[in-house]
C-alpha cells in the first residue's frame, strides 16, 4: 500500500512532514488566502448568494469527512479514533445545521468554540509528526480544519457580532458533551475532546500535561478564557465606539 493512502496508525514511523515545516506553512498560507478571498466575496454578496456559499462550505465539510471513511473502511485501516466525536467534528455538524437553519446559538458555538478549536488544530497539528505532505489523511486533516475556520470567518465578514449571553447558554451543552466523551473514551480507548489526555504533538495541552499530568484539564478553561476575552471584548468596544 502506498504511503499516500496510509493513516498515522498504519504508516511507518519517521515519515512525517513535521510541524512548522514548509508544508505546514503552505497550508496556513492557503487558509489565510482563502479567508480573505472568499470573505470579500461573501461581504459584497446579497443574502441569497451568502446562503449558497454557506451551504457549499457545509457540504464540502461533510464530503471531506466522508473521504476518511471511504479511505479507511475498505482498506482495513479503520480506527475508533476516526469517529466524528472530536470537538472539531462536532463543529462540522454545527456548520451543517447552521447552513440549513441559521440558528443564532449554533452560530455562537461556531464562533466561540469551533473557530478557536479548528484554528489551534491548524497551528498545532497532531498529524504532521506521523504523516508526510503527500498523504491523503494529512491532506484531509488540513482541508477539513481549513473549512471549519473558514465558515465562522465568513460569518464575521457578513456582520456577525458575538453575544456573551448566548455563549453562556451554549457552554452547559459543551460541558455535558465533554462528560459524555469522557465516558466514551474510557470504553473505546480514545481521546475525544482531549479530556483523557493532552493529545499528540507540541500543542499547549500536551506540553502542560507533560509537566503537571492530569491537572492539565484545569488549563483548558484558562486557554478558553484567554481566547474569549479578545474575541468578545474587542467587538464590544468597537460597538460602543460606533454608538
Amino acid at each position: 500500500m502506498s504511503d499516500f493512502w496510509k493513516t498515522k496508525f498504519t504508516i511507518e514511523p519517521g515519515l512525517g512532514m513535521g510541524s512548522y515545516s514548509a508544508g505546514h506553512f503552505f497550508w496556513l498560507l492557503i487558509l489565510a488566502a482563502l479567508i480573505v478571498f472568499l470573505g470579500r466575496i461573501y461581504r459584497s454578496s446579497d443574502e441569497a448568494v451568502r446562503r449558497k456559499i454557506r451551504l457549499t462550505v457545509a457540504f464540502l465539510t461533510i464530503l471531506d469527512e466522508l473521504s476518511k471513511y471511504v479511505l479507511t473502511l475498505p482498506t482495513d485501516q479503520w480506527n475508533w479514533n476516526f469517529l466524528p466525536f472530536h470537538l472539531c467534528s462536532i463543529s462540522m455538524f454545527a456548520v451543517f445545521i447552521h447552513a440549513l437553519t441559521g440558528n443564532r446559538y449554533v452560530e455562537e458555538y461556531l464562533y466561540a468554540l469551533g473557530l478557536p478549536a479548528a484554528l489551534m488544530a491548524m497551528i498545532f497539528p497532531d498529524w504532521t509528526d506521523g504523516l508526510p505532505f503527500l498523504n491523503m489523511m494529512c491532506i484531509h486533516s488540513f482541508t477539513i480544519h481549513m473549512l471549519l475556520v473558514l465558515y465562522p470567518c465568513l460569518l464575521l465578514y457578513g456582520g456577525f457580532r458575538p453575544d456573551w449571553r448566548k455563549l453562556m447558554a451554549v457552554l452547559p451543552v459543551v460541558f455535558l458533551l465533554a462528560i459524555v466523551m469522557h465516558l466514551v473514551n474510557n470504553v473505546l480507548g480514545t481521546n475525544f475532546f482531549f479530556v483523557n489526555g493532552g493529545g499528540d504533538g507540541a500543542n499547549p495541552l500536551s506540553i502542560v500535561e507533560n509537566h503537571i499530568g492530569r491537572w492539565y484539564l484545569l488549563v483548558i478553561p484558562v486557554i478558553a478564557t484567554a481566547c474569549w476575552l479578545p474575541m468578545y471584548l474587542i467587538p464590544y468596544r468597537h460597538k460602543k465606539q460606533k454608538v
